[in-house]
């Protein structure tokens, strides 16, 4: 174990000079009415993540609907603030940094949305929505926000007549392709995916996913990737965090996480994913009841209340993140039941 955490430093110690963001446990936490006469109750949809992002890199994150991804996603494109914690990038700590520096910062994050039908405006063409961030954010003229604009379209596999359509005018698959396009118009560092192909057909997934990949290896760009499909994670993501009740429960590589999973609630995950190959197949895991309210969350560990391994321990102590086999994963009884 002390070998793989050495091997595991080292290799950040290498990667370090890539890093593009860095997560150190940041939190969000909403203030919610109970209703009247009733003090207000406190929902942590973030509960102290931490995370890196290097450059040309995919971290996918996953997990139940509830567990706080697309609140994740809120606070690194800078939507709203965190609640505590620190977010570091390019330089500046952006969980508590000025107006300036927000603004200097926010081009670098983009994000590409799930629903392609609701993400771009109906009454404009594709050649306004491209080249409007670069009216905002560059000084660049006329002819030459045209020129890059209609080289992002090339990019991502759109003909030249489409410079001046409406979003109506084509199918899913190729607005999701007008979206990247226009994620990619300022040419950012890290791109927020939040489910970016499960509002398209299945044969239409692959395509967009095979093109977020090689624009990432053509342009170094990191992808924070948020999904609920299993199978997608798999094809494109190299690292996976994995989220239960706005905290992180496991850490790790694809290969680590896919390969041989480690927390009760990880396994749960890929033994849901649908497999054609028998071989591929997980024995199921049923877990009993339904993701608890952010508003009350079980004492302990979150989890304890649906996990088969739970004891006393669980349900009194909150497991920390802690290496073990070469990945973060936070559970008391991990190496009893692996």
């Amino acid at each position: 174990m002390n070998t793989l955490s050495n091997a595991s430093k080292a290799s950040n110690t290498n990667d370090k000079q890539n890093v593009l963001l860095e997560a150190k446990n940041l939190s969000k936490h909403y203030s919610v009415g109970q209703g009247l006469f009733k003090p207000k109750a406190t929902a942590k949809a973030l509960d102290g993540i931490s995370f890196v992002l290097t450059a040309g890199k995919t971290l996918a994150v996953v997990g139940e609907s509830g567990c706080g991804k697309s609140t994740l996603a809120r606070q690194i494109t800078m939507i709203e603030p965190p609640t505590g914690g620190e977010l570091w990038m390019d330089g500046a700590n952006i969980a508590h940094a000025d107006h300036a520096t927000l603004k200097r910062v926010r081009p670098l994050v983009q994000m590409v949305f799930q629903n392609p039908y609701a993400s771009l405006n109906p009454r404009k063409k594709v050649s306004a929505m491209l080249e409007e961030p670069l009216i905002i954010n560059t000084k660049l003229s006329q002819v030459e926000r045209s020129e890059k604009a209609q080289a992002m379209m090339a990019k991502v596999g759109l003909r030249p007549e489409h410079y001046n359509r409406y979003p109506h005018m084509f199918s899913g698959g190729q607005r999701q392709r007008v979206a990247i396009a226009r994620a990619l118009m300022l040419d950012p560092k890290i791109i927020v995916a939040d489910e970016p192909v499960s509002a398209l057909d299945v044969s239409i997934q692959a395509q967009v996913l095979n093109l977020l990949m090689d624009l990432q290896e053509a342009s170094g760009v990191a992808y924070l990737f948020i999904s609920h499909n299993l199978s997608v994670v798999e094809h494109i993501a190299d690292d996976v965090l994995v989220m239960y009740l706005g905290k992180a429960v496991e850490h790790g590589s694809k290969e680590q996480i896919f390969s041989r999973p480690l927390h009760p609630y990880t396994k749960a995950l890929l033994a849901s994913t649908p497999r054609i190959d028998p071989a591929q197949r997980q024995q199921k895991m049923m877990l009993p009841g339904e993701l608890p309210s952010p508003l009350a969350p079980p004492p302990g560990c979150s989890f304890n209340n649906r996990c088969p391994h739970a004891v006393d321990r669980c349900r009194q102590e909150v497991p920390l993140l802690q290496m073990f086999e070469g990945r973060l994963v936070a559970c008391h009884r991990v190496a009893e039941i692996n």
